[in-house]
C-alpha cells in the first residue's frame, strides 16, 4: 500500500470516526457520571453493557462502511454472458438498461454512484461518513447501526447530562436549556444584576444607597432687571 493511500477520505473518515467514538466514552468514564459512580460502587453490569453497545456500534459502521454493499459485476461470468446473448435474442418484457457510465446491464432498482463510479445493486444513497454506498448487501446491516447508534447516543446523552444540561444538580435544569446556549449567558447580563450597578430611582419612602437621578432638570428662575 502506497504510503499516500492512508490518507484517503475514506481512511480519514472512518479514523475519525473511531477515534471520537473512543474519545467521547473515555470521557464518559473518567468523568464524574454515573458509569464513573457504578464503577467505583462495583456494580459492573451497566459499564460493561454500555461498552459493549458501543463496541457493537463500532463493528458495526466498520462493517458497512468497508463491505461490498452489491456492486454490479463490470466483468460478467460465462454463465451470465451466455444469458446475456439469449436475452438479446428473445425480447423480454421489461427490458434492462445499460449504464451509460461504466456500459453495464443495470438490474432493476440498481443505480450508478458518481462517488463510487460502480453500480449498486438495489441502491439507496452514498454514505459520506462511511465513505461507502448504502446498497442491497449493506443495507440490514446500516439500519441496525442506526438503531443502535441511536441507542447509544441517547444513553450517553443522559449519563452526560443527568439534569437536562450538566451545567446544575440533577433536576435543576430542561433539556431544551441544554441546547440553547443563550438561556446561561442571559442570566449574567440580564436586568436583575445590571441593576446592582446602574443608579436607579429608589421607591417614595424607602432609604436606598443608590442615588436617584433627576427626571428633569430645570434652569434657575433669575429675576429679571430692567436697567
Amino acid at each position: 500500500m502506497a504510503p499516500w493511500a492512508l490518507l484517503s477520505p475514506g481512511v480519514l473518515v472512518r479514523t475519525g470516526h473511531t477515534v471520537l467514538t473512543w474519545g467521547i466514552t473515555l470521557v464518559l468514564f473518567l468523568h464524574d457520571t454515573e458509569l464513573r459512580q457504578w464503577e467505583e460502587q462495583g456494580e459492573l453490569l451497566l459499564p460493561l453493557t454500555f461498552l459493549f453497545l458501543v463496541l457493537g456500534s463500532l463493528l458495526l459502521y466498520l462493517a458497512v462502511s468497508l463491505m461490498d454493499p452489491g456492486y454490479v459485476n463490470i466483468q460478467l461470468p460465462p454463465e451470465e454472458e451466455s444469458k446475456e446473448e439469449q436475452t438479446a435474442m428473445v425480447p423480454q418484457a421489461i427490458a434492462l438498461r445499460r449504464c451509460r457510465y461504466c456500459l453495464v446491464l443495470q438490474p432493476l432498482r440498481a443505480r450508478h454512484c458518481r462517488d463510487c463510479r460502480r453500480c449498486v445493486r438495489r441502491y439507496d444513497h452514498h454514505c459520506p461518513w462511511m465513505e461507502n454506498c448504502v446498497g442491497e448487501r449493506n443495507h440490514p446491516l446500516f439500519v441496525a447501526y442506526l438503531a443502535l447508534q441511536l441507542a447509544v447516543l441517547l444513553w450517553g446523552l443522559h449519563l452526560a447530562c443527568p439534569g437536562g444540561c450538566g451545567c446544575g444538580p440533577v433536576g435543576s435544569c430542561s433539556p431544551p436549556s441544554c441546547c440553547c446556549p443563550c438561556s446561561h449567558w442571559w442570566p449574567g447580563c440580564s436586568w436583575p444584576h445590571t441593576s446592582t450597578w446602574w443608579p436607579a430611582i429608589p421607591p417614595p419612602g424607602s432609604s436606598s444607597p443608590h442615588t436617584a437621578l433627576p427626571t428633569s432638570v430645570s434652569a434657575p428662575a433669575t429675576p429679571l432687571t430692567v436697567a
